[in-house]
């Protein structure tokens, strides 16, 4: 998992459940052409759909999503980078 740009689901950070996914936001070394991600854990709670107005979720709510596999998590708290993978 890696964060994403923009704030399509509101203003925090970041997680897609499938690698492949966050893949297209890892850039190649141009000298190695390596890649690197997060690979993290993240403490979902209660969710709730997320627009860009949002700079918290709402009252009850933990974190924001898509309503497939995008997560946005407003506290540092909530993810933790457990492994730091390289990859060609």
């Amino acid at each position: 998992m890696f964060f994403l740009l923009g704030v399509a689901y509101g203003c925090g950070v970041y997680f897609h459940a499938h690698a492949s996914y966050s893949h297209s936001y890892a850039r190649a070394s141009p000298q190695t052409q390596e890649r690197t991600m997060f690979l993290a854990k993240v403490l979902v709670g209660q969710t709730c759909a997320g627009n860009q107005s949002m700079k918290t979720p709402p009252q009850g709510y933990d974190t924001t999503n898509d309503g497939k596999h995008i997560y946005v998590v407003y506290h540092d708290a909530g993810a933790y980078a457990d492994y730091l993978i390289t990859y060609k």
